[in-house]
């Protein structure tokens, strides 16, 4: 969940241009492709990484890194993971230093800017991107945006690509319209996909109405939800607000993990081409 008190401060919560979506990479590149609309990455110039089977996704709300320990749990987790798709991603230098000693690429989507530092939703990799979109959508009653991230990475010894989108749900809503408004340029993306396709996020699924309307929309285009034999996701009324679907995937290990690290609770999750 993403809250700020807005007393005295209410205007730095927007992006300082609104309407110019804005994503961009460890070489500060930029890209303003808006799903489901997939623009090109820009490739460095001794590229030869792609992704193998199995591979490890890490799923995580980091919470703004706000806890203490967030950056050795990260670390402890990412050892293991191959993408790492987080949300309430605080843009900082500890963050950039993350993921330089780790060497990780990463795509962040600039969601709002607020006390000097931006937020949104951040895609990390052992491998470059070759395309990417994104949205911003902003939440009903408190204008607050939240972003969602496409991006395409190369597989070894295929011509496929996998398809990684990563959502931070909106979540102050009185129907659950506005999230399946916001799924929409992904469910338009993924018709266009000849390829594995992974959707996970903090999807604030924390009504029925709004679990019913991410699942119906993702197995009617051909997903399944990654299951956990102990489940200690972060759940509401009962609810789990993170998910983990797939498609043109098996999993091997699925584990969701418990935490003091953020206010959601991180899954690792192990998959093979189908």
């Amino acid at each position: 969940m993403l809250i700020f008190s807005t007393q005295g401060n209410a205007g730095s919560f927007f992006p300082e241009s609104p309407a110019q979506l804005t994503v961009f990479d460890n070489n500060q590149q930029l890209y303003h492709s808006t799903c489901p609309e997939l623009s090109r990455v820009r490739q460095p110039a001794d590229n030869a990484a792609k992704l193998s089977f199995p591979f490890t996704l890490l799923n995580w709300n980091i919470y703004k890194q706000q806890n203490k320990n967030w950056r050795a749990k990260l670390l402890e987790w990412s050892a293991k993971a191959d993408l790492l798709t987080l949300q309430e991603v605080k843009y900082s230098q500890p963050l950039k230093n993350f993921s330089l000693n780790n060497q990780f690429f990463y795509l962040h989507n600039y969601a709002f800017k607020y006390a000097g530092f931006i937020y949104g939703v951040n895609t990390l990799s052992k491998f470059p991107a070759m395309q990417v979109c994104a949205t911003r959508y902003s939440e009903p009653w408190i204008i607050v945006p939240k972003t969602g991230l496409a991006a395409a990475y190369p597989l070894q010894n295929s011509s496929q690509t996998l398809l990684v989108i990563n959502l931070h749900g909106v979540n102050f809503t009185f129907t659950s319209q506005p999230l399946k408004n916001q799924l929409q340029p992904y469910l338009s993306l993924i018709k266009q996909h000849n390829g594995p396709i992974l959707f996970s996020g903090d999807f604030n699924t924390w009504t029925d109405a709004r679990l019913e309307s991410v699942e119906l929309a993702l197995i009617k285009s051909g997903f399944k939800e990654t299951l956990f034999k102990k489940d200690l996701r972060i759940s509401v009324f009962g609810l789990p607000l993170d998910h983990v679907y797939y498609r043109g995937l098996k999993i091997i290990d699925s584990q969701s993990i418990a935490t003091n690290a953020s206010d959601h609770s991180p899954q690792l999750v192990t998959f093979d081409i189908e």
